[in-house]
């Protein structure tokens, strides 16, 4: 049996939600002011479980988006991952960051999101050491 078919009911049902996420943000980065998208991704986090996860649960999230952008006919690329990403650590308890950089390359600027958990990059890190750190979004402190 194929190692893709062996996965668990739970791999499968995170890999749905990583795919419903990551169609949601694709969707959403079209239609949604940025504004508006920056807003949600700074809402403070109500009882928030631990702020920096296991490793287990952070490498299981994203295994389940990556393996969905990558296995899927559409586009799906660094800040729609971002976005879904932090939408899952998020339900999870884990507070998470977006980092918003830019670069120029062959006269042309690029943009690049990468999210990170703590001081560790956790996706988009691949290449993010060549961006300049344009905006940082994460949960605001809860206030009483």
């Amino acid at each position: 049996m194929s190692p893709r078919l062996q996965r668990s009911l739970a791999e499968w049902w995170m890999l749905g939600e990583a795919g419903l996420l990551l169609v949601l943000a694709r969707i959403a980065l079209k239609i949604v002011p940025m504004a508006r998208i920056v807003s949600w991704v700074r809402r403070p986090m109500h009882n928030p479980m631990h702020s920096q996860g296991s490793a287990v649960d952070l490498q299981r999230v994203r295994w389940a988006v990556t393996a969905f952008s990558r296995n899927v006919p559409i586009r799906l690329v660094c800040f729609p991952q971002a976005l879904a990403m932090h939408a899952m650590l998020r339900r999870r308890g884990i507070a998470s960051e977006i980092l918003y950089g830019a670069a120029r390359a062959e006269g042309k600027l690029t943009a690049h999101a990468w999210l990170r958990v703590g001081e560790r990059v956790w996706l988009g890190g691949e290449v993010s050491s060549s961006f300049s750190v344009l905006d940082v979004w994460k949960p605001a402190e809860e206030t009483l």
